[in-house]
């Protein structure tokens, strides 16, 4: 598996970011809000794909996609949530006003 080769997609009408890996598929479930603000729900990783950088660069690909539709999130899913914490300064500008860590 060569995962930096590998990019994140917005499935919109699934509401999910997916990262296609070894054929199995890794998702950021996602809900659009009435404003530009976007909840994030679940993060999936397949078992067989845990511990290879899967979730982070599915989260870090997920938060630029984000970025460059210049929307805001408020952060629901517990790995997306840790993950913001670690990299805070990179992110909370991306943080909706409602946002709670």
């Amino acid at each position: 598996m060569d995962l930096a080769s590998l990019r994140t997609t917005d499935n919109r009408d699934q509401q999910r970011f997916e990262l296609q890996v070894d054929g199995s598929i890794a998702f950021i479930q996602y809900k659009a809000g009435k404003s530009s603000e976007i909840y994030i729900i679940h993060t999936e990783v397949p078992d067989h794909l845990e511990g290879r950088g899967v979730g982070h660069k599915l989260v870090r690909e997920s938060l630029e996609i984000i970025e460059a539709t210049d929307n805001k999130i408020i952060p629901l899913c517990p790995f997306v949530r840790s993950f913001l914490k670690d990299h805070i300064e990179d992110y909370k500008h991306l943080l909706s006003e409602r946002a709670k860590l």
